[in-house]
């Protein structure tokens, strides 16, 4: 009887590792017009209906690619970027969308660069904020502008406890950014 209830034990810790582990995985990624490589570790909440990666959880630390048409105003400004638009101008108008964030209070920019990424002139921003509990968190954006699409990675951590500890994971990701051409 111990034999059995010892393996019933086993298996139901087995089973409930199986289900973690599938709840923790990289399925369901969007499709995308890029390709990267994910260091271990990292894995996409399922209920996130984006290319949104964590790694302790996305309150924690995340990184987040998108890809968006040009053309689409951006959510809280109404701003548009445009196709031979300088990068700094561009970076600009993502400063502008993400001060207009109302769910972001003391946004400070700290850096506000140019950056290549992957061979594409684009920029760099590194920011601090605190959200509505009140934790502060620290960002570090991407973004560049090729054809119609503009293209973002950025990497966001709790300040404190997580921006330092994942940052080399988030540029090893950047380095193997490329775009897919179809």
């Amino acid at each position: 009887m111990k034999k059995f209830l010892l393996l019933l034990i086993s298996l139901c810790l087995i089973l409930g590792c199986a289900t973690a582990a599938n709840k923790r995985s990289l399925k369901d990624l969007p499709k995308s017009d890029f390709s990267v490589e994910i260091p271990a570790g990292w894995w996409k909440p399922q209920y996130v209906n984006k290319y949104l990666i964590t790694k302790d959880g996305p309150f924690l630390q995340y990184v987040l690619i998108q890809q968006r048409p040009i053309d689409r105003p951006l959510k809280n400004t109404q701003k548009k970027l445009r196709k031979r638009m300088l990068p700094l101008e561009s970076a600009s108008i993502i400063i502008d969308e993400i001060a207009s964030d109302r769910n972001i209070a003391n946004f400070k920019v700290v850096e506000n660069t140019p950056a290549v990424i992957n061979g594409h002139a684009g920029f760099k921003i590194i920011f601090t904020y605190k959200d509505k509990k009140g934790s502060m968190f620290k960002t570090l954006y991407y973004g560049f502008i090729r054809s119609n699409t503009f293209f973002n990675l950025r990497y966001n951590a709790a300040m404190q406890q997580y921006y330092d500890k994942d940052i080399a994971d988030f540029k090893l990701i950047l380095n193997s950014f490329k775009l897919v051409e179809g």
